[in-house]
Parts: structure tokens; C-alpha cells; sequence
């Protein structure tokens, strides 16, 4: 890894919410913007600081002890996520000198920018066609807030109370220090490393008792001749023999008493793992596919977009003068308007000050993510199922297609999408069990494996199957052996939001947690949308060949 360490600044804005607020949410940059540093342009790909630890991250505050210059530690990083714009992060500010002066400027507007330090990544860095710098992988260091930046996107979201638990960081740990390196000991000679001073008084108390016996047995053999003791040749010999003598057995146990866990429950406690099984990111495909979410207007409940009538015949609006000072060629060409209500989705509760502050994994992070990831789950489908029943051009495809039928029928959907919308198709939506079909297909191999002479590819490592040329999308909620051929110019998603937003919940000790956002779909081009419709038989582009 490089120990380059490149600092960016971008611009925000922000909210107050509540006096004692100590967290500060901000959202670093967006996806894909282009800014200039100096070094030149630079953008960040999705995905950029995947990986990176939050708690790892510090919180600066850079000149903002008086007028003087210079960068003090704030806090540091307590969650770390990517959205669709771009990476979102919350600091907890420390109650210090510098950590108070940083919360009263961002309250005051005084700071609202934010300026990231990171590290790029071995591989993590490729020039774009423009030449701008594209980082795909960096490693995020600090990030400070600060008055002026390079990105207009960067926004410092909100300053909130602080309700993701915290643990105190616990005193470091020194380094072991490693053991003298003991004496040679003769081949064969036994070596006790014990240490707990209980047991070593324990077996000094054992070896004055064995000690005792020893003399007693001395005493009984001195009359014979020979010594009881006389075929020892050392003690550490007697103590192994005494520990083969069943009789000694009794008395060398209570030398060392079995400890184990079981027994001890007050200190043993159970080993949580921090990660919570079942939160995963679920993209939103069709969205994505066609654009990614649009704008929904600065006001209003209803998207309004205009188009050209498609029942006109665009051949007839210009012809051939057939003679001079004949009538020239004239229809009527009209622009119409479509509109859509715009719908709102949500979803919140009610928690508890004691569920915020006592659990951990921290319960108030992990619900955000969980609603924010319903409410993708929401709105793709309803785009998905906007997209199916606005379709203006239906095509014949076999259920059982082979993969030189697919390809024939995305060749003759992807042209029918360039008449409608002057573009050709971009994706194929294809529903989770046609998608499951078209990975088995003997026609489409994985990329791995070389693609010479074949109809597409389909690789179970990656999920990404690839015919003709267009990738093939799964679409969650769509359902059969479905394929819907589109691109961006016949219909997109428009969207405001999601939104984060908390309320104190005084008079039950608890906070309003919710996400939020409004959104519609805008069918732009009905005929640019092809939809399949499933024959029992081969495909009809297929037979006809």
C-alpha cells in the first residue's frame, strides 16, 4: 500500500436539531463527481472506501482554535456506509476544548465543508477517458470539517444526539515482554514453568512432605543394607515415580485442582460477533439500470414531462415540393404531456433511550440500514411493475429458448428500443427464474473460459450473464420467464430522497426513528419498452431463421 496520504475538501450544508447533539453526519462526496485538486480532476467510484474500519477514521478540526491555523482531533468515526449518491459517515465529537469549539461553528454555519484524508490503495486508481483521476479502492484516514471545499456535493447532513453506543477505548495494551532465554538443561531433564504463586506454595508444601517421607523410608532400610531410595538418581526421578505410584496418586492430586469453565460462569461471558446476519445491501436493478433515480422538481405532487405524439407519422412532416409554388408537405405535430402523481414511502418506530444507549451492536445503526434497505426494496418494485405494465411493443420468446433464440430476440427488441427513443437497449430485465434458466444455458459460457464463437456469457462467480452484448439484470419482482428490453430514454425512476429523520420522544424516554422519501416512475417512451411474450414452442425470430 502507498504511504501517499492525499486530502480532498468538498462543500456541504447542514442541520441543527437539539442542543446536546454530539454526532455529526455528513455525507463525504458523491459518486462519479468530477473536482478538481492538486493533483488535477478526480472522481470516486462506488464502493471506494468499502472495507474501511469507521472507528479507524478521526474527526479534525482544522483552524478551528481562533484564528490560528492548524488541525486539532475532534472525535472519531462511528459509522461508515455507501448509498447510491455517494459515502455517508457519523462522527462522535469528544467533549474537549476542540471538540465543543468544532460543534458550535458547524451550529453556527461557520464550518459546513468537509475535507477527507486518505490513502490510495494498490490498484485502486485508473485514468478515465477525459483524463480525470478515478479512484475505485482508498483507504479513508481522517476527515475534518472545514470552511471552504473542492466538492459541491459533500454535505455535512446533520448534528444529532448520540445514539450509537460507544464503548471507551480501553488502555493500550504493551508489548509482551519476551521470556530470558534459560540456561542449557541436560537431554532429558524435567523443566517446570509454572508461575501462579499459589500453586508454587502448593508444591513446596508437596516436596517438604515428600521430603519427610523420603527420611522415613531412609530410616526403615538402614538395617537391611540397602537404601529404599538408593535406586534414584535424582529427585526430579522420585517425583516421577511417585506420580506412577498409585498410592502417592491421592496425594499429588490436591497439588493442582482442574479450573475450567464450568465452573467459573461469573467471568466467562458470551462472545457476541458485532456483524448482524441478514442486513445486506440489495441494489435496485431496474433503477440502476435505466439511470439511476432522477429528480423530482423543487416542488410539487405531480412529475408532468412533455413528449411527441406518437401516432405521428414522422416520414409525412417533410416531403418532396412537387413543383415551384406548389403547397409544400404540412401536418399537424403535437407535443403532448404526461404526468404521474408522485407517492411517498416510509417507514419508522419508536425506540427506546435504553435499546440506543445499552445495545451493541448498536440497534439504532443497524434499523436505519434495515429501513433504508426496505425502502429500495419499495421503490424498485414499483418501478419494475410500472415498467411491465406501461410495455408498448410485445415480442414472441420461446419459454425454452436456447441461446442463439435469446440473442436473436434481444437483437430485434434492442432495434425496436432505437426507433422508439433514438438509442439502442441498454438491459434486459429478466425475472429471478428466467435469469436462473438463462445461467444454464449450454450456449453461454463463463468469461473465464474464453469467448470465441459463442452467443454470450454467463459466469456463476460474478452473476453476470452478458448476451449479445447487453447484460441480462435480474429484476426481483418480476415474475414467469419475463424479459423487459429498455434503456434511460424510454422510462426512469425520479426520486427525492431517502431521508434519515429522528424526533425526541421525552415523555416515553425514546426516540422517532424514520426513513422517507418520495418517488415515481415517468414513462417516457411506451414502444421503447419491449416486453416478451412466451410461446410454447421455439421463438418465432428463431424459427423464422
Amino acid at each position: 500500500m502507498s504511504d501517499e496520504l492525499l486530502t480532498r475538501d468538498y462543500a456541504g450544508a447542514f442541520e441543527v436539531r437539539s442542543e446536546p447533539e454530539r454526532i455529526i453526519d455528513v455525507r463525504l462526496l458523491r459518486w462519479g463527481e468530477t473536482a478538481q485538486t492538486p493533483q488535477g480532476p478526480e472522481r470516486f467510484a462506488r464502493g471506494a472506501f468499502r472495507g474501511v474500519d469507521p472507528e479507524t477514521v478521526t474527526l479534525e478540526a482544522i483552524g478551528a482554535h481562533g484564528a490560528e491555523p492548524g488541525v486539532r482531533l475532534a472525535g472519531r468515526g462511528v459509522a461508515l456506509e455507501d448509498r447510491e449518491d455517494g459515502p455517508y459517515a457519523s462522527f462522535r465529537v469528544s467533549r474537549t476544548a476542540a471538540g465543543d469549539e468544532l460543534l458550535e461553528l458547524v451550529r453556527d454555519r461557520v464550518y459546513r465543508r468537509v475535507s477527507v484524508v486518505f490513502e490510495p490503495a494498490p490498484g485502486g486508481t485508473r485514468i478515465g477517458r477525459d483524463g480525470a483521476v478515478e479512484r475505485t479502492r482508498a483507504v479513508l484516514a481522517r476527515v475534518g470539517i472545514v470552511e471552504r471545499g473542492a466538492y459541491a456535493s459533500a454535505q455535512v447532513l446533520a448534528v444529532r444526539s448520540a445514539t450509537v453506543a460507544i464503548e471507551p477505548i480501553p488502555d493500550p495494551v504493551p508489548d509482551p515482554v519476551p521470556d530470558p532465554t534459560p540456561d542449557p538443561v541436560p537431554p532429558g531433564t524435567r523443566v517446570s514453568r509454572v508461575t501462579d504463586p499459589d500453586v508454587l506454595g502448593r508444591m513446596d508444601d508437596l516436596r517438604a512432605e515428600m521430603v519427610g517421607r523420603m527420611v522415613a523410608l531412609e530410616g526403615r532400610g538402614a538395617s537391611s543394607g540397602a537404601h529404599p531410595l538408593a535406586r534414584f538418581d535424582s529427585f526430579v526421578q522420585f517425583v516421577d515415580a511417585a506420580y506412577a505410584d498409585p498410592n502417592m496418586g491421592a496425594l499429588l492430586g490436591r497439588a493442582l485442582v482442574d479450573q475450567i469453565t464450568t465452573d467459573n460462569p461469573g467471568v466467562i461471558p458470551p462472545s457476541w460477533v458485532q456483524k448482524i446476519s441478514g442486513i445486506v445491501e440489495r441494489p435496485r436493478p431496474a433503477i440502476q439500470a435505466t439511470g439511476g433515480p432522477a429528480s423530482l422538481g423543487a416542488e410539487g405532487m405531480e412529475l408532468d414531462w412533455p413528449y411527441l405524439d406518437p401516432a405521428l407519422d414522422l416520414d409525412t412532416v417533410v416531403a418532396k415540393q412537387l413543383a415551384e409554388k406548389t403547397e409544400i408537405a404540412s401536418v399537424k405535430v403535437r407535443i403532448l404531456k404526461g404526468a404521474n402523481a408522485i407517492e411517498t414511502y416510509a417507514g419508522g418506530s419508536d425506540v427506546s433511550y435504553q435499546l440506543i444507549r445499552r445495545s451493541r451492536p448498536a440497534y439504532r445503526e443497524a434499523y436505519i440500514r434495515i429501513l433504508l434497505m426496505a425502502y429500495g426494496r419499495a421503490t424498485e418494485a414499483a418501478f419494475e411493475t410500472a415498467l411491465a405494465a406501461a410495455a408498448g411493443t410485445p415480442l414472441v420468446l420461446a419459454a425454452d429458448a436456447n441461446a442463439d433464440a435469446v440473442r436473436a430476440f434481444l437483437f430485434a427488441a434492442s432495434s425496436a428500443v432505437d426507433d422508439a427513443t433514438g438509442s439502442p437497449a441498454t438491459v434486459d430485465l429478466v425475472s429471478p427464474a428466467e435469469f436462473a434458466r438463462l445461467g444454464g444455458l449450454p450456449g453461454l459460457v463463463p468469461s473465464a473460459y474464453g469467448t470465441s464463437n459463442v452467443a454470450g456469457t454467463a459466469q456463476a462467480s460474478t452473476l453476470a450473464i452478458n448476451v449479445s452484448g447487453l447484460p441480462i439484470v435480474r429484476a426481483p419482482f418480476l415474475t414467469g420467464s419475463t424479459h423487459i428490453v429498455t434503456n434511460g430514454e424510454a422510462a426512469r425512476w425520479h426520486e427525492d430522497g431517502p431521508f434519515p429523520v429522528s424526533a425526541e420522544d421525552v415523555a416515553k424516554l425514546g426516540q422517532n426513528v424514520a426513513v422517507w422519501g418520495m418517488g415515481t416512475d415517468a414513462i417516457y417512451a411506451p414502444a421503447g419498452i419491449v416486453i416478451s411474450t412466451l410461446v410454447a414452442g421455439r421463438s418465432a425470430s428463431s424459427s423464422s431463421k
